[in-house]
């Protein structure tokens, strides 16, 4: 019976209660914030297909084969001729695989019509 009384003894103990550290904690940590407009490099402004693409920090998105998109992760290491070699093969491959998935896609939805009637 004792082994019970002392473990909801310590139960309700101000100390090892959890919400408390936690706020505890929280007030150290910085808060995080995004940089002012004026503190980010401009992005790069590309015609594509007669449309205007901007590039930013981050560098150009990427187009998977499966229709996901990502980004380089290396993009800010790069040097100027790396970037502007990525952006002229990514430009055409995106593009490549846009045609192909939006392909793909039609595809699809004409054979699921046909199959429809």
């Amino acid at each position: 019976m004792s082994s019970s009384s002392s473990s909801s003894t310590s139960n309700n103990n101000p100390s090892d209660s959890t919400p408390d550290q936690t706020d505890t904690d929280q007030s150290h940590k910085p808060m995080l914030t995004l940089p002012a407009p004026g503190d980010v490099e401009p992005g790069i402004n590309l015609e594509v297909n007669g449309k205007d693409i901007k590039l930013d920090a981050l560098g150009p998105v990427v187009v998977n084969v499966d229709g996901t998109m990502s980004r380089i992760d290396n993009w800010a290491e790069m040097s100027e001729i790396e970037k502007s070699n990525v952006r002229r093969i990514l430009l055409k491959r995106n593009d490549q695989r846009l045609q192909r998935l939006r392909a793909e896609r039609d595809a699809e939805i004409a054979s699921n019509k046909s199959e429809e009637k």
